[in-house]
C-alpha cells in the first residue's frame, strides 16, 4: 500500500477538515497502541495544525477499549479510534464489528498495521474498518487519512451515509427514492445494490434481495461485503450449497479468518464430506495456533522489557526466547520485539550484538526502514560512523517518510554526520527535524553550532 505525498495546495483542505472536526464538531481521537513513534507522529500532526492534545487519548492495551469509548462518547459527539491490528500478540481485528455494533456511526475505526501482505489487509478490510494505515506514515498522510475517514470525499458518499441512516430508522421508501437518484448517476453501483438488497431483505423479499446482492458482487468482485451479504442471506434461508459457495469465495480472498474456516468445515461435516471438513478445521487450528505463538512470544518479550533495568542478563535471555519463538514466522508486526532486543543490547554496550539482531531480522524482512535506522544507531554507538550513515541512507531509500515520524530520527542521523564534520548533511537533517517539530530546541542548537563553524 503506497503513500502519495499531498500537494501543498491540497494539504490545508485536509487540515481544515480535521481541525473543524476537533474544534467545532466536538470530535476526539483515541489511540490504542504501544508504538510511541506513532503516538509522537499523531501529536506532531496536531501541532502542525496548531492544535493541542486535549482531544487525544491513548491506551496501551486493548482490554478496556469499550469502557474508554463509552466514556469518551459521553463527552464527545464522535470518536476516531486508531487501533493496532495486533497488541501483545493478540489480534484486535475481530473486535471491530462488535465495536461498530455497540457505537454505530459515532465511532470511526482506523486500523494501524505494519504488515502489507494482501491477505492481511483483506482480513482487516472485511471487519468493518473505516480505514487502514500501514506504518510508517508521515504527518501529512496521517492528516489525509483522518480527513477521509471523518468526512466522505464527495456528495455521492455523503448520500450513501444518509441512506444508511434512513434504513436504520426503517424509513425504507425515502431511502429507496434516494438510492434511485444515486443510480442515475452511477448505474449498477455496488453499494447502491447492497442497500437495495438490505431494504428488500428487511421487507422479507428474499428473491429481490438475492438479485440485488448478486448484482453488487458482479460490480465489485473482490469486495467482501456483497459476498458476506449473500452468505448471510443463504444461511438465513438454509440454502446450504449456496452458503458454502460464498464462504469459499470469501476464504479465497481473505484466508486468515479462522472463524469462517470453522463455518466451512461445519457445512462439509453436515454433508458428510469429512475429509474436506477436516482440512478446514485443521487450517483454523493452525491460524489460532499461530496467534497463540504470537502471544507467547509477546509475553516473553514483555518480561524481558520489565527486567531490562532490574536484571539485564536475564532480560536478554527472555528476549532471545521471544525471538526464537517467532523464528522464520516473523512479520512486520513483530518488529517491535527486534527493536526492544536491540535497545537492551545497546544499553548493555553490546552494539555488535544489536547489529547482528537487526541483520537477522532483515534476512526475514528485507529493506525495512526501521531496521536499517536502528542498525545505523548501533554502528554509531560503536563509532563506526561510515557504516552508520550507509544504513541511514538505506533506511531513507526504503521509506523517506521515516524522517517525518519523529524529530528524533533526523536529529540522531544529523548528529552522526556532525561527528564526521559533514556540515552540509548536518544542516539537512536538523532542518528535517525542525520541519517535523518547529520547536525542537536541540536541532536549533546544532544549527547554531554549525553556523559558527562555517563562519
Amino acid at each position: 500500500m503506497s503513500h502519495k505525498l499531498i500537494r501543498k495546495d491540497v494539504a490545508p483542505v485536509y487540515d481544515r477538515i480535521v481541525a473543524n472536526f476537533l474544534q467545532n464538531q466536538n470530535g476526539s481521537f483515541f489511540l490504542v497502541t504501544n508504538d510511541e513513534i506513532f503516538v509522537r507522529t499523531m501529536r506532531g500532526a496536531l501541532r502542525t495544525m496548531g492544535l493541542n492534545y486535549d482531544s487525544l487519548s491513548v491506551a496501551h492495551v486493548s482490554s478496556d477499549i469499550w469502557k474508554k469509548c463509552r466514556d469518551l462518547l459521553e463527552e464527545r459527539s464522535q470518536v476516531v479510534m486508531f487501533i493496532e491490528s495486533k497488541i501483545n500478540g493478540r489480534s484486535n481485528v475481530f473486535d471491530f464489528k462488535s465495536l461498530k455494533d455497540s457505537f454505530g456511526n459515532r465511532l470511526k475505526i482506523i486500523c494501524i498495521t505494519p504488515e502489507v501482505s494482501e491477505e492481511h489487509v483483506s482480513f482487516i478490510a472485511e471487519n468493518d474498518v473505516d480505514s487502514i494505515i500501514v506504518k510508517p506514515i508521515s504527518i501529512n498522510n496521517i492528516i489525509q487519512k483522518i480527513a477521509f475517514a471523518i468526512k466522505p470525499s464527495n456528495i455521492f458518499q455523503t448520500e450513501v451515509e444518509n441512506i444508511k441512516i434512513l434504513i436504520e430508522k426503517k424509513e425504507y421508501d425515502q431511502a429507496q427514492l434516494k438510492i434511485d437518484i444515486l443510480l442515475e448517476e452511477k448505474p449498477s453501483s455496488s453499494i447502491c445494490m447492497i442497500l437495495k438488497g438490505d431494504i428488500a431483505r428487511k421487507n422479507g423479499d428474499i428473491k429481490n434481495a438475492e438479485i440485488y446482492y448478486k448484482e453488487a458482487v458482479k460490480e465489485s468482485r473482490l469486495n467482501l461485503k456483497p459476498l458476506q451479504k449473500l452468505a448471510d442471506l443463504y444461511e438465513e434461508i438454509e440454502e446450504s450449497k449456496e452458503y458454502i459457495k460464498y464462504l469459499l469465495l470469501m476464504d479465497k480472498i481473505s484466508p486468515l479468518n479462522h472463524k469462517r474456516k470453522i463455518n466451512i468445515g461445519e457445512q462439509y461435516s453436515k454433508t458428510g464430506e469429512d475429509e474436506k471438513a477436516k482440512k478446514f478445521y485443521s487450517d483454523a487450528v493452525n491460524i489460532v495456533r499461530s496467534q497463540a505463538n504470537d502471544m507467547l512470544a509477546s509475553t516473553l518479550m514483555d518480561i524481558g522489557v520489565k527486567l531490562r533495568e532490574v536484571n539485564p542478563e536475564q532480560s536478554i535471555l527472555f528476549m532471545n526466547q521471544a525471538l526464537e519463538t517467532k523464528g522464520a514466522d516473523m512479520t512486520r508486526e513483530d518488529l517491535w520485539m527486534v527493536i526492544e532486543m536491540g535497545v537492551s543490547l545497546r544499553k548493555k554496550g553490546d552494539w555488535k550484538g544489536a547489529v547482528q539482531t537487526y541483520q537477522q531480522a532483515l534476512n526475514v524482512i528485507p529493506n525495512e526502514a526501521g531496521l536499517h535506522y536502528n542498525m545505523g544507531m548501533a554502528y554509531a554507538q560503536g563509532k563506526e560512523h561510515y557504516k552508520a550513515v550507509c544504513e541511514f541512507e538505506k533506511a531513507i531509500a526504503a521509506s523517506s517518510d521515516i524522517l517525518q515520524e519523529s524529530p528524533l530520527i533526523p536529529f540522531n542521523i544529523g548528529m552522526v554526520y556532525f561527528q564526521m564534520n559533514r556540515l552540509q548533511e548536518v544542516e539537512r537533517f536538523m532542518k528535517a527535524a525542525l520541519k517535523c517539530d518547529p520547536n525542537f530546541e536541540r536541532a536549533k542548537t546544532i544549527l547554531g553550532k554549525i553556523g559558527s563553524k562555517a563562519e
